[in-house]
């Protein structure tokens, strides 16, 4: 245990002001098993000065844990303390995995933006477009979003395109009924689809017909439309070049059009739309665009806290946040589970650094904490072909990227663009791929 870990042990029952550098040094050598005389030696400070300390401290920490506390039995009564109140708070915490609820705790909020989201649903005829890999909250933000509709009374329909079969995405036409049918069946709306369906005017405006007459006219309120996962039509650039207008359009309409202002869109999506579209005709470009990144060093400071570590973001090469950033590129569910794990290990009291060092090595092997996560990242990476060329022009020549390996490996959160160019986002994940493929 250095002298920061022991600050920080320490800081979790008594207040950072009343911690002078000589207690949090008798402190860190008694946990050691080093008497008055060895620590007076290994400190620089006086013996005498040295038991003074040593014995206010114990009498501050028998205030704090309401029992009688000496340099013989601190060490016994503080690790049963802490790993006492860190089942506690890991048992009232949610297991990492799963979108987080609104009022979920380690939910941490990145950008200015996702505040303004809550407001923006609000808006008639909005369009809300989130963006990130896997596993980066977007489906975290898009429930905290959904309560807000909810408690405004607004209806609400998800479509995830991750239900729609290939050939359902890759035509145009099917992939609008399907559209148009989960809108009835989200919205107990009966119609039949074939009777407002005309292959005279098209499928766009057929959809578009039917959303206004069948669904909106029949509305007494708002309705948010959410698209997840709408990158899976990138792969489709015939229906991608339909598809994607037709939802600019709705967006424009709603400027002039009453009945198509209660309509609100939430787009969800992990790249770059890597299909050529006239600026004027895509979505990407209008309403709030909120991208979702990695946790940065204070990001990780206040999760850290949530699970009862308090760590800072020093940028001191050997603080467990600085190896949280370089290892899992602050990715948030990497590091959610990975506070969850030591919030569940009593030996994380000896050394955090140590104990975070040790979690990390193993958490890539088969049967490690990231293993799950790690399996599915692997084989969605095989089975991408423009994510394994990328991949490996990554190492020998990152500049001769091509726009769709960029985007490939950006949606599966290998690394992020930065003014066209790829940076790796983590080390433990660059590593893994690169020893398995």
């Amino acid at each position: 245990m250095n002298h920061q870990e022991a600050k920080d042990l320490l800081t979790t029952l008594l207040s950072a002001d009343s911690l002078s550098l000589i207690k949090v040094e008798v402190f860190r050598l008694s946990w050691e098993g080093k008497g008055y005389n060895i620590i007076s030696d290994e400190s620089g400070y006086d013996h005498d000065y040295v038991r003074k300390a040593g014995s206010q401290l114990w009498k501050e920490l028998s205030k704090a844990l309401d029992q009688s506390v000496t340099k013989r039995n601190f060490r016994p009564l503080l690790e049963e303390r802490l790993n006492s109140t860190n089942q506690q708070r890991t048992a009232q915490l949610e297991y990492p995995g799963s979108a987080l609820s609104f009022s979920s705790p380690i939910y941490v909020e990145r950008t200015d933006e996702e505040a303004r989201a809550y407001h923006e649903i609000l808006q008639p005829g909005s369009i809300e477009r989130i963006k990130g890999p896997r596993k980066m909250g977007k489906s975290s933000l898009m429930l905290r979003v959904l309560d807000q509709a909810e408690s405004e009374g607004f209806h609400i329909v998800t479509i995830d395109l991750q239900q729609a079969d290939t050939a359902i995405l890759s035509d145009l036409d099917k992939l609008l009924r399907w559209i148009c049918l989960h809108l009835c069946q989200q919205l107990n709306i009966s119609a039949d689809l074939n009777e407002h369906w005309n292959e005279l005017i098209g499928s766009k405006l057929s959809c578009s017909n039917f959303l206004q007459q069948q669904i909106l006219d029949t509305l007494d309120a708002p309705l948010v439309l959410v698209i997840n996962e709408l990158n899976l039509v990138f792969d489709h650039e015939n229906v991608s070049r339909d598809f994607l207008p037709l939802l600019r359009s709705w967006y424009e309409e709603s400027k002039h059009n009453a009945n198509m202002q209660k309509l609100r869109q939430v787009l969800i999506y992990s790249t770059e739309v890597y299909v050529q579209l006239d600026l004027n005709l895509s979505p990407f470009n209008v309403g709030l665009p909120i991208e979702l990144k990695t946790f940065d060093g204070e990001q990780l400071e206040k999760l850290a806290k949530v699970y009862g570590f308090n760590w800072h973001a020093d940028g001191k090469a050997n603080s467990p946040i600085t190896w949280m950033l370089s290892e899992l590129g602050g990715h948030p569910y990497l590091c959610q589970m990975t506070f969850y794990q030591l919030a569940n290990n009593e030996g994380f009291i000896e050394s955090p650094t140590q104990a975070l060092k040790e979690l990390l090595n193993s958490a890539a092997n088969p049967g490690g904490l990231f293993n799950e996560f790690l399996q599915q990242l692997l084989g969605d990476f095989l089975s991408n072909d423009n994510a394994v060329s990328g991949f490996k022009k990554l190492e020998q020549s990152p500049d001769t990227l091509s726009r769709i390996e960029l985007y490939q490996l950006e949606r599966l959160g290998l690394i992020h663009i930065v003014d066209g160019k790829a940076k790796n986002n983590s080390r433990l994940l660059t590593n893994y791929i690169s020893e398995n493929s």
